[in-house]
Order: C-alpha cells, then structure tokens, then sequence
C-alpha cells in the first residue's frame, strides 16, 4: 500500500499550505509532528528509495552479464569466416619495392593522442584547404581538426620525383637536382663541388663505402697503389692491428681509425652514417640476428642524437634509412620487428610506409609472448603518436593494423594501464565520431574504413574493462559516438556485435546508463536492431541486457520504453523466435561428441527480464497487464510446464519473477483481468516449483501464490491440493525470506474457515509460534506477518480453546510481552523526554509489529479473562461463523 503523506493529500484535495509571513517567528512543532514527519519519510523511504519507485514486494531482476570466452588465438577478425576482410597473415616483402617518397607539408602539426580532448571531439575546427592537386583531399579526417596533419604520399607516376640534398647546410641553389630521377634504385652521383665536371656516374643508390672508394687516386691515404689494395675491403675487415703486417705502412695505420667502421675503441663517435653503413653492409638473406638487433637500437640512439628522428628530416634520409630498413621485414625474429617499427616510427612515416609499419607492430602483437617488447622505451608513445596522425578514411588500412594491434595489446593488463594513460580512449572516440559524421554526410568511404571501425570497436571493448574508466568514457563522449555507430552502421553486424559488448559491460554501471538514454531516439534504435538482428543470439543476448539494466535502474524509462511504438511487440517477437529455437534444438537427436553452440535459452533470460523490471513502474504494470496480459501468460505457462526449461534454473526463476511482478497488480475485483481469468492454470503451472531445492525458485513461487491468494478461487485451489501441505512444510524452513513469503501467504489463507480448520489440525499454530520463538536478530516484518496469520485465524472465535492449547496460549502470552517490551527493547520509559528513539527505523518497524501484536495479546487477555462467559458467547456468534468470513481480516500481498 502507498503511504502519502499529509502535503500529498492535501495537494489531490485542493488545499495548499500558505506560508507565513516572513516576519512571523516560525511555528514550534510538537513531538508527536516532528515523529510523524519522520515516520512518514522513513517509509517513503523504504518504499521507492531501494527500488526505483518500486514497492516492496516488487524488486529489479538481476541476471549474469553475457560471457564471451577470449579466443586463446589473437587474430584480427576472430575464428568466424567473414568475406572480403583484410588478412590476418600477409607478407611485407613489397615495402622493398614501394618505398615512397614521403612529402612533408611545411604546417605539419602533430596530434598525439593525449592531446585530444572532449572538446575537441564536439567542435572540431576546420581544415585548411591543400592546393597541391597531387595531394589527396581528405574529407572528415584529422585534416580538418588541424591543418594538414598529414604527409601526403606522391603517388603519380607521371610526376617526377625531385630529391634534395642529404647535406642540410648547403645553399640549395648549389645542389644538383636530377628532375628526371623516378627510380630509387640507381641515382647520379652528386657532384661533391661546384668547380667538378658536371659528369653524370651511375652507381647503386645505396651501395656500401668500400664500393664508392676509388684506390688509383694518387692521393690516396694508402700511398702508392699495390695489387693487394684490390681486396682491401676484405683485409680491412681483419681490425687495425693487423694492418703493418699486410702493407707494411704505417701511414695507413695511423689513420686505420678514420678507415674503419667497426673499430672497438671509441664508439661513442660512431654516427649515424656509420650504423646505416654497417646496415646495409649485412646480407639480406643470411645476417647475423643479434648483430642485426644491437645495429637496430644504435641507429635509433644515433637518429635521436643527432635529431634526426622527427619531422625536420630531409627525404632522401627517410627514403635510406626505409630501404635499408625494409629488407629485414620478413625477419621471424620479433626483437629485430620490433626495433625496425621504432626506428619508422620515429620518421613520422605516411602512406604506404604508414600502413607497413603498423603491420609490422601488428604482427608482434599476435603472439602475447612478445607483450614485454612494447614496454621499451618511448614505443608506444610514437605508435599511438603514428594513429593519431592517421585519417581512418584516408588511412584505412593503417587504422584497420594499427588499431587491431591495440585489440591485441589492449589483452595484457599492465600494457592496458599504460596505453590509456597515453590518452588512446579520446583518440579512438575521435575516429569514430569522424567514421560516423562522413557517414552522416553521406561521403564516399572506403571498405577497409569499416574494416577499421570493427577494430576500433572492438579495441574499445577492452579499455572499458575496468570501472574506474567509465568516467573518462563518459566525459570523452564515447558512449553518444557508439549509440549513433549502432543507429548509423545497422547493416554492419560486426560492428554491432562489438558495441553491444561494450554497452552490456557499461550498462552495469548507472551514470553510464543515464548518458546512453540521452541518446535521442535510443529506444528506437533497440527497436531496429531487435528487428534486424533477432537471429543473431551474440547481439540479441546483449543488447536485452543492456536495455534490461537501463529500465531496471532509471524508472522513467520504463514508461518512455513501453510507449515507444512496437516496443513490447518486438521483445514478444524475439521471445517466440528462441523459444522455439531452444525447443527445437532439445528435440533433436546429437551424437554423443556433437554440441551445441546456441545460448538461445540465455536470450530467453535476457528478454523476459527487460519485462520483469519494466513493470516495476506501477503505470507500466497495470497497461502490460491489460494490453499484453494475455499473450505473456500463455508464453510464461507454455515455458513453465515444459520440461526442456525445467532444468535451467535461472530461466524458471527469472520467468517466476516476471510473473511475481505482473500479479502484484492484480485485484480480485475485477473479474476482466488475466489473472483472474487464469489463476487456476497459473496455480497448477507453478506447484512444482514449490517444491523445488533452488530455495529462489520456491521463494518466487511463494510470492506468487501470496498475489493470487487474494482471490477466494485460488484460495479454494489450494486448500483442496497438495499445495497446503507444502506449504504447511515450509514453515519449519529456517530461511528467514521463505519462511516470511511462506507465512505471507497464510495471512490470507486464514480468510477461509476451510483454511483455519486444516491450519489447526497440520500444528500450524505450534509452527508459528516455533517461529516467533527461533527467529533471531528481532525480525520485527517476521513477527508482523505471524501475529496477523494468528490474528485472522481466531478473529472470528469467542472460545479461544478451540483455536489454541492452553500451552499454546501460555507460550503466546509470553512471548507477545516480551516483544512488546518497549523499555527493555528501546530503553523507553514512561516518560522519556528521548525523541530521537522514535524516529529510528528499527522502532518503526517494530511499531508496526506492535499494532497488530498488541490486538492480538489483548484478545487473548479478553479471553481469559471473561471465560465463564465463553459458553454464552459461543452460541450468539455460531451463527455468523458459518455464514460469511470477517471482512476485518488482515491480508497479504507479495511479500
């Protein structure tokens, strides 16, 4: 029942309190105003503060998120065969043949990721538009957030390449361009002075240091010419210390140390030059790992010495170090990958070089035995830097690696900390919300911009998997990003899949759900995908627990969902179609070794729970009652009495629940209503679950009958089943919220004289009392529930010998004086000047008790006390106890 306070009541009839002047003094309140104020707010309180608006009896429905085992594999579309996806194996071999030829704008302003901020993400600032016709025109992408991001790859073959010099402090009129030059592999020689005969020499672009040295020059540091310089390259190789014996000069030892690129003695001079050099000096084919790896790591510490690893760099030095770089790719050795994708990174690479690069971080990734390698320093500061400068339209396939790396990466907890400290969460919200707004705007995108979108999704997935980050997701506007993905990528089942993860993950969390039903028309977008999708259990199953969370913790949301056109139409619809799917997956006949992979039966939780927690909404529960009523309890029976569902356990009782909540509305006056019309099928549906080991199961059922019970017709049923003594059974259950649902719905049982005669003759009063007397802790709504069975059961008598023992009545005399012993139980004395006492919950409960235990003791004590009276009485009231029960009775609702 609604308790209302006096300001509601006084509101309904018209009346309104008039405040008093403001030079007034205030009016003092008495005690007895000031406890009932707080009476009143304490149970308003207990009724609609815990559950959303919803009363007592009726509570939200709780059910585990959807589990979905991680595959022990990191492959970049999963296990299932999806047509026309990128490869999750590739060679990168072809880098070798397409290095390009990075142009580099001269506004190139970087976007790391721990730049991006939520206000970026809602009012980007536009792009300056690139007049190089050459240059790709980049709509929606990071180019319009700052100016021209990125580095434009010149792709056209019909348009020369012009390389500028490697030496930055020669005027650039001096140097020699070859504007014919298109191909990397054999470039003319520069001329070293501007006095040198302009003659064009062919030699290999990338040839080693020993092939360029002329010996037949005469001034030459090795003197005269000698047959044996012919292999000085291979004696040089021997170390200086060897070099008196085999040319007997020592001129060329005292300069050895200019010679040698490989000398021991002081390599802190070695440059950058010289680690390329030794580079390209190994064989492709057949080089030595660890050297290869220790060459790797002094390149990158002489490139950030010399500051050559930032964007000031020429491109004819990103171009060598890129070729030199490349051959070593199809290395299985994931130290020496792992190196040479630092080391381009660091080029701030674009294109083609852009795309290669986050392959090859890719490829690392796969194996989460190489997690450790990614700790190294600055590594995942320059990739997630790499993503940041990408477009996912322009840059499709760079996103579609570069972001299933961070899937893969995102795995590893300790790497997880880390990369969302670098701020990805902000960057991969900015993707989206570009991948959306093109779509919105109806741009022409590339296939491999949803192949990113799928990974970014579903690297999102993992960063949410801690709650402390459901801030950020929501300040970041991550989840208004994905409500408009799921309305604008409905076609995408993918991308479906993996943002119904993410939602069923947040949803568990309530400030996460307020922001996803700001999404306008959210409801509607359910809708959709329950329609498109009702076959797909790995979204279906998800997107219902989503919804089921949002309406079983925001109450007006269970009225804007049920007036949402087609709402309860669609969760019938999808309840039908896994219905039968269960049933017919249980009908057929499997070899022993064959199983299943349909969770049809966890979808069926799923649905009927949205149901369960919408008509936790006393507006909603009544119209369901009326408009759909009818189909649900058929769906409900149909499940009850089938024995493929029987054995889940958790779909009988989220089914019981639903129905505890649906028949919380029902009123035995109207003779229209579903329940009423199918309380007996309802009954007979549900006996079997009384007697069920699953204590949940049972409780749920005891609530049921404590609904129905209102109604005679049900009370009849069970008086004449076995239902009664099942119930009688419970009784002795030491479980406090059975044996309290159990008693509830004797309150109403002890309505019926057929009722109150098998009460006496099962020992129900010995029960009872057994119960008031084992009951710890001072279960005061326990105790309340007994003393109103005992009430209704001997209201209607005047010889109180025929309802109890004398030693039953001894026992009840005791015990009622003890509990209503307000100063040995609250230390109250009769004249206690001590308010706050009666404010407390525990003694507004007890004082609940106390009403109805204290016409209980006084009804005993009449007794008693008149008992020569007793044969008088008896015969005056004979008469109207076999006519009609007592209309004062107490009665009983869900409990």
């Amino acid at each position: 029942m609604e308790v209302r306070s006096d300001h509601d009541i006084m509101k309904t009839q018209g009346i309104s309190k008039v405040s008093p002047a403001f030079y007034e003094p205030p009016q003092r309140k008495t005690s007895a105003e000031i406890i009932n104020e707080a009476r009143l707010a304490i149970r308003d309180s207990q009724q609609i503060g815990d559950n959303n608006f919803a009363p007592p009896s009726i509570k939200p429905l709780q059910t585990q998120r959807p589990y979905t085992p991680r595959d022990k594999e990191r492959l970049l579309f999963g296990n299932k065969v999806k047509t026309n996806r990128p490869p999750s194996s590739f060679s990168l071999r072809y880098l070798q043949n397409e290095t390009e030829l990075p142009n580099t704008p001269q506004d190139n302003i970087l976007f790391p990721p721990n730049m991006v901020t939520s206000k970026t993400l809602i009012s980007p600032p536009k792009s300056s538009k690139i007049s190089n016709k050459l240059q790709h025109q980049r709509s929606n992408s990071l180019s319009e957030i700052n100016d021209t991001i990125f580095n434009i790859s010149i792709k056209d073959p019909l348009h020369k390449v012009k390389l500028p010099s490697l030496d930055p402090n020669r005027p650039l009129q001096k140097r020699k361009i070859f504007k014919n030059t298109t191909s990397l592999d054999n470039l003319p020689e520069e001329s070293e002075c501007p006095s040198a005969p302009q003659k064009v020499e062919s030699r290999n672009a990338f040839s080693s240091p020993q092939e360029r040295t002329d010996f037949t020059e005469s001034n030459s540091l090795f003197g005269r010419p000698s047959s044996k310089q012919k292999n000085l390259s291979q004696c040089l190789l021997l170390g200086p210390q060897n070099l008196e014996k085999i040319f007997d000069n020592k001129h060329i030892v005292e300069h050895s140390q200019t010679l040698f690129l490989n000398t021991v003695d002081d390599k802190k001079d070695r440059t950058f030059e010289d680690v390329l050099t030794d580079l390209n000096s190994e064989n492709e084919k057949n080089f030595d790992e660890d050297r290869v790896v220790t060459l790797l790591n002094e390149l990158y510490d002489c490139m950030e010495k010399e500051s050559l690893n930032n964007q000031k760099a020429s491109s004819k030095l990103k171009i060598r170090v890129l070729k030199c770089l490349y051959k070593f790719v199809e290395s299985q050795n994931e130290l020496i990958l792992i190196n040479i994708a630092k080391i381009i990174l660091s080029l701030k690479v674009t294109g083609n070089n852009l795309s290669g690069v986050c392959k090859l971080i890719f490829k690392v990734a796969k194996n989460d035995k190489n997690d450790n390698l990614f700790f190294q320093k600055n590594l995942l500061e320059l990739f997630l830097d790499a993503l940041g400068r990408s477009s996912p339209m322009d840059d499709a396939e760079a996103c579609v690696y570069g972001y299933g790396a961070v899937k893969f990466l995102t795995m590893n907890q300790k790497l997880l900390d880390k990369i969302l400290g670098l701020g990805i969460l902000q960057l991969m919200v900015l993707h989206i919300k570009l991948i959306n707004t093109a779509k919105l705007e109806k741009t022409s995108m590339p296939e491999q911009t949803n192949h990113a979108l799928f990974q970014l999704t579903g690297a999102l997935r993992n960063l949410i998997s801690e709650e402390h980050v459901y801030d950020t997701f929501i300040s970041c506007g991550a989840i208004a990003q994905l409500c408009q993905t799921l309305e604008t990528f409905a076609f995408d089942p993918d991308v479906i899949a993996n943002i119904s993860r993410t939602l069923s993950i947040i949803s568990t969390n309530e400030c996460c759900c307020d922001t996803i039903v700001e999404y306008k028309n959210i409801y509607g977008v359910f809708i959709d995908l329950f329609d498109k999708f009702a076959g797909n259990e790995e979204v279906i199953v998800r997107l219902t627990y989503t919804l089921g969370n949002i309406v079983a913790k925001i109450d007006n949301t269970r009225v804007k969902f049920f007036y949402e056109k087609n709402a309860i139409d669609s969760l019938l619809k999808l309840w039908k179609v896994y219905l039968d799917r269960t049933l017919q997956n249980c009908s057929m006949k499997l070899d022993a070794k064959e199983e299943f992979s349909s969770n049809s039966e966890d979808v069926m939780i799923k649905i009927i729970r949205v149901i369960a927690n919408m008509v936790i909404n006393p507006e909603v529960g009544k119209a369901l009652n009326e408009k759909y009523g009818t189909q649900l309890i058929e769906e409900i029976i149909k499940v009850l009495i089938s024995n493929p569902f029987k054995k889940n356990e958790e779909l009988v009782l989220s089914i019981l629940s639903t129905l505890n909540n649906l028949s919380y509305y029902y009123t035995s006056d109207m003779e229209i209503d579903i329940f009423h019309i199918k309380q007996v099928d309802i009954v007979e549906a549900i006996t079997e679950f009384t007697k069920s080991k699953n204590k949940e199961c049972v409780t749920e059922t005891m609530r049921i009958l404590g609904n129905l019970s209102r109604s005679k017709i049900t009370r009849n049923y069970i008086a004449e089943s076995e239902v009664f003594e099942i119930l009688m059974n419970l009784l002795e259950k030491a479980d406090p919220t059975l044996l309290k649902t159990t008693v509830g719905v004797f309150v109403n049982l002890m309505s019926d004289n057929r009722s109150r005669t098998l009460f006496k003759t099962s020992g129900g009063v010995g029960k009872l009392i057994k119960a008031l007397k084992n009951s710890c802790d001072n279960d005061w709504m326990l105790y309340n529930l007994v003393c109103q069975v005992l009430w209704n059961y001997c209201i209607d008598s005047v010889d109180l010998h025929d309802l109890f023992s004398e030693k039953e009545i001894h026992k009840l005399l005791i015990l009622l004086a003890d509990l209503l012993d307000e100063e040995k139980l609250f230390g109250i004395e009769e004249h206690t000047d001590d308010m706050d006492v009666y404010v407390t919950q525990e003694y507004l409960i007890w004082e609940e008790f106390a009403n109805v235990a204290t016409n209980l003791l006084e009804k005993i004590e009449y007794f008693l006390d008149t008992f020569d009276q007793i044969v008088i009485d008896n015969e005056k009231t004979d008469t109207n106890k076999n006519t009609k029960d007592s209309s004062t009775n107490l009665s009983f609702s869900a409990w």
